[in-house]
Order: structure tokens, then sequence, then C-alpha cells
């Protein structure tokens, strides 16, 4: 079964270029997968993918667990010899010592299928087939072209043939296991049910590479088991059988096509074609240097080598005797039925409706007839037609159509056109924006400064103003210090008015009782009573001074209390007026903070207004 290595694989399309079915392929839109209810297993794809992306696994790791298991008989094709040249014999050796109990030659079996295609054209006189020994081709007649089954040769291929013989006439119950070149072998050995495995040429030497088996070198003594095939040997190359048709009936009318880019046209042509004009035998092979260089043979195919190996053969064939090479004593008991087949329609997808193609077409964008068959082959189909059907399977998408992404990418294009000039008068836009935003910033920015300068002198001011009102809160204290000093004063004075007012009070009382001893003593007490009125005057003069300095003494006290309560009322204006102060000045500060933030702030804007000028300028001019 044919695999993809998706970590190699790079969406270029030569899987899809070299397959003949169009639907085999799925495209993912970065990885080519395989469909493998559509594909046939001719092995294209392997040998031709550039990166090594395709490969395919077989029945070798199986095949290797049953001879340990013993009971297994090998079953091989006559290609053996190219793929393996000079050291055939030495891996066929090796097997049997490994466990495999009979090994028997296809060539065998290819001249079975020779001499049963010329016993049926005798029976059938008239009847016109195509060849079926290339089991690629029949896969694509039941998967695909099912016109084709009826035409198919009822006569199994030489693998099969030699697995009848082996099973039906030499009544060998092993398991049957094919070694071939062909990878679609394994869809015939699984619907004719006669040998369980297929092990590919190429595979087997990968092993005896990978695990460094010696082989034996020299004359190798190996021999096939019960008889070897003659004009068979030759069937690998292309018009194999048309040769080998040719030695029993050389006028018999046999044409030949091969190789994935011929033979499936060459088909349909057949189809089309007028049936008197057609061939006797259509042989066909999907390998264009037949079956020595399936995909797997071998890595590196020479035709000229493989030519010469199977020329030989045939120069060998041809110097038996007729007895001999054409094993007459064993094909006059064959009976055609045990060697005959029946095909089966396994075709998977219905054929879309004329409407389904136009719609997928249209979708492309492909309208006319000459859009339509433009075929360019990059998408790796052969024609427009066969990738929209393949678009119509599921298997493919119009992204990988040329056409269509040339088309979407000239849309893309005058989109964005139209996108940069939309953008252009966006940046023009932007650029007058700009260039107004710059002019109202500029006014800003100067403004911010001269505030910021302002803010400044005033912030200067005020700390002035404050050392004022601490000046002046100074000298209010000072002045409640001295006003303290003269309420104590004016308390001593008091208490001195006092005392001068107890003295005369004294003096008055003195005065009066010495005016009554006066009187008393007459005209002796006489200059006594003048100084006794003398002092009673000093004592009335004293008490109106005292009077008098009390009163003035009040006001003063009351001044005293004015200026007080003048002070405290000042003292609170003043711790209002600093405390106002203060919050201005850390007002100010505030605000000069701010200033400096906008004045930066305008700044930075003003360079990311001039760097967006400068942008919006290299858009315009790109």
């Amino acid at each position: 079964m044919v695999k993809v290595l998706a970590d190699k694989c790079i969406g270029c399309n030569a899987c899809i270029r070299t397959c003949p079915v169009p639907n085999a392929n799925r495209y993912d839109g970065r990885v080519v997968h395989i469909n493998n209810d559509e594909c046939i297993e001719c092995g294209e794809c392997v040998k031709h993918c550039p990166h090594d992306a395709r490969d395919y696994e077989d029945d070798l790791e199986a095949f290797l667990r049953e001879v340990q298991r013993g009971n297994v008989s090998l079953i091989v094709a006559p290609a053996i010899k190219t793929a393996f040249d000079g050291s055939w014999r030495h891996v066929l050796q090796w097997l049997k010592e490994l466990g495999v109990k009979e090994v028997y030659d296809v060539s065998f079996g290819a001249d079975i299928c020779t001499y049963l295609h010329i016993e049926y054209m005798r029976k059938h006189g008239g009847d016109k087939i195509i060849s079926q020994p290339c089991a690629a081709i029949v896969n694509y007649a039941e998967k695909h072209k099912t016109e084709l089954l009826s035409r198919l040769s009822p006569i199994h291929s030489p693998m099969m043939c030699s697995a009848i013989y082996v099973k039906e006439y030499l009544g060998n119950t092993d398991t049957l296991v094919g070694l071939s070149p062909c990878l679609a072998k394994g869809d015939e050995f699984r619907n004719t049910g006669v040998i369980k495995y297929n092990v590919t040429f190429r595979k087997l030497a990968e092993y005896i590479k990978k695990h460094d088996i010696q082989l034996k070198t020299g004359r190798s003594e190996f021999e096939f088991s019960d008889c070897r095939g003659f004009d068979g040997a030759f069937y690998p190359i292309p018009g194999g059988l048309k040769e080998c048709l040719h030695v029993f009936e050389p006028d018999l009318n046999v044409t030949t096509s091969e190789g994935v880019q011929k033979v499936y046209a060459d088909l349909d042509d057949y189809l089309e074609a007028d049936r008197r004009m057609l061939p006797a035998v259509y042989d066909v092979l999907s390998c264009e240097y037949g079956c020595n260089s399936g995909a797997g043979a071998r890595d590196s195919f020479n035709s000229f080598n493989a030519y010469d190996i199977m020329t030989s053969a045939r120069r060998w064939a041809a110097k038996q005797s007729g007895f001999k090479r054409f094993h007459r004593n064993i094909f006059k008991k064959l009976d055609m039925v045990d060697f005959t087949r029946e095909y089966v329609n396994r075709k998977v997808s219905a054929d879309p409706t004329k409407k389904q193609i136009e719609q997928v077409f249209h979708n492309m964008g492909k309208y006319t007839p000459e859009e339509q068959t433009f075929n360019c082959h990059a998408c790796g189909y052969k024609s427009c037609h066969a990738m929209v059907l393949s678009i119509i399977a599921g298997n493919n998408t119009p992204m990988n159509c040329i056409q269509y992404e040339k088309k979407h990418l000239k849309m893309l294009q005058e989109k964005t056109a139209q996108e940069h000039e939309e953008l252009s008068e966006a940046v023009r836009e932007i650029k007058q924006a700009l260039a107004s935003l710059q002019d109202k910033v500029v006014p800003i920015s100067e403004n911010t400064e001269e505030h910021m300068t302002s803010n400044t002198e005033i912030a200067n001011k005020m700390t002035s103003l404050n050392a004022e009102i601490e000046g002046i809160v100074t000298g209010i204290s000072d002045i409640g210090t001295s006003v303290r000093s003269i309420s104590s004063s004016i308390d001593s004075y008091k208490r001195i008015l006092n005392g001068i007012r107890d003295i005369a009070e004294q003096t008055h009382i003195l005065a009066i009782n010495a005016s009554i001893e006066a009187s008393r003593v007459g005209a002796a007490g006489k200059n006594f009573a003048v100084v006794a009125n003398e002092v009673r005057s000093l004592a009335l003069k004293s008490n109106a001074t005292v009077a008098k300095a009390e009163a003035n003494t009040q006001t003063i006290l009351d001044c005293i209390n004015q200026i007080h309560d003048v002070t405290n009322n000042m003292n609170e204006k003043v711790n209002v007026t600093r405390e106002t102060a203060d919050y201005t000045t850390h007002s100010l500060g505030k605000i000069r903070e701010g200033s400096e933030l906008i004045s930066n702030n305008v700044q930075e804007v003003t360079a990311i207004v001039e760097e967006l000028n400068s942008m919006a300028e290299a858009m315009v001019d790109d």
C-alpha cells in the first residue's frame, strides 16, 4: 500500500502529475495524501517523487514471521533477474535456508498464461481481448473504467497461473507468497485469495542491506522447484506477452501500449474505436519499461541492462526442444476453467454531472472554453477537466490551480492598490490633522512655559510673604510681651496709688483731729490749726490726684485691653493668612510640577507629531 511521508511532502504536485487516476491523490493545501479507495497501486508516485515523500508497505514482515512458523512456499517473478542482477540465485538460496520450503518460477506460470491465451483465442474466434498480467491495469478497470471489465482477458496473470498450478496440480498446501516487482499484486492476491502475501524485490533488498546479511558468492546450486519457464521469462519487458504469443501464433494481431503517460489514454481510445479495427490481443502494461521497472523492483533501473538480461533468457529458451519448451506433457493436462477469473466492479465514486462540472469551473473563475481547457498541467493533472473532477471528489482545491491563483492574485493586487490609495488618502488626512495638532500644541507648550515662569515667580513671592508674615507674628508677639509688661507695671502703680490713698485718708483724718485739738486750745493752737488745714488740704489734693491717677490708669488698662484684643485678632488673621500662604505655596508647587509634566508631555507629543509627519510624508511618497 502506498503511503505518504508528510514531513517530506512539499505539495509540488509531482505525484499528481504522474498518477493516472486524478482522484487517487487528496491535496489538503500543504500535503498531497493518498486516497486508497481510488489508488490503483501502480507505484508511479513512489518512483517519481523528487522529495522521497512517497513510499509503500508490502508484506515482508508478515512473510518473515510466517516463515518462522513453517510451511511457506515462494512464487518468484522472472524480473528477479534484473532486480538482483548476478545474485538472484543467492538471494533465493538464502530464503530457502531461512525456512522457505519450495521456490517456484513464475516464468512457468507465464508459459501457462501464454498457452491458455492461445487456447482461448482458438475457442473464441473473433473475440478481442485486453491482456491482464498487469495488476494495476486490472485495478484501474475495476475501480475507474468499468467499461473495460468485459474486455479484459479472463485468463489469470502468470503469477496467479503459477499459484493455481502449485495448489491444484502439485497439491501444495503451503502458504503461498509472491515475490514480485509490483505493488498492485497485493490487491490481486487479496481479490483472488490464492496467494497470501506480496513481497517486493525492493523491500527484500532493503532488508538484506539493513541487517547486513552476507549472501554467498560464486556459483549457486539453487534451482527452482518443479518446472522452470522458458519463453515466459521474457514477460517482464514491454511487449513480452506479444512476443510469447507470436511464438505460438506468428500472425496473431497483437498491439502493445506501456507507461502511465500513454496506456490509460490509449485504453480510452480503445473503448471509442471501431471494434473491427481493434487487435485480437491488446497487450498493456502500466510501467513504461515493463515489470522490470516496477516500483517494487529496485531503486535504480537501467532499461538496457534489463533488456540484455531478458534477451539472454529468451535466447536460452529458444535453444530448448519444442517438446520441452512448450511443456506439451503438462499443458495437455490443464483445464482452462481452473485458470480463469471474474472481475468485480469496485468503483467507489460516481461520475459527476455536467452541471456539477460547470459549477466548479465557475467557482474557479473559468467561464469560457479557452479558460476551461487551458491545460497547463501546473496542478499536476493532465487537463483542467481532470482537476475539476478531483475537486468534485473532494480531493483537491481551486487554490491548486495556477490560473485561479493568478486571477485571485490580480484581484488582490487591484484590491491592494485600492486600499493603498485609500490609505494614502487617510495618511494625507492624518498628516493634515497632525499639522493642525502641532499648531495647537505649540501655543500650549509656550503658554505652559509662561505659566511655569509665573508660577515660579508667585512661589518666590509667596515665600517672601511667608517670611514677612513670620516677622509680623514676631512683632505681635513682642507687642503682647510689652503689653503684659505695662500691665504688670500698672498693677504695681495701682498698689502705690492705693498706698497714697490710704496715706491721704489717714492724713485727712489726722488733719481733722488736729483741727479739733487746735480749736480746743484756742489761740495757742491757731498756728497748729493752720498746719492742720494745710495737711487736710494736702490730703484732699492727694485724694484728688489719686482719683485722677486711677482714672488715667483705668483708661490705660482699657487701651491695653483693646491692644490685647486687637493683637489677638491680628494674630488669628495672621495665622489664617499664614495657612493660606502655606496652602498657596503648596498648590503652586503642585501646579509647577503639573506644568513641568504638561511641558514634558507636550514635548513628547511634539516629537511624536514630528515623527508621524515624517512617516506620513514617506508613505505618501511611496
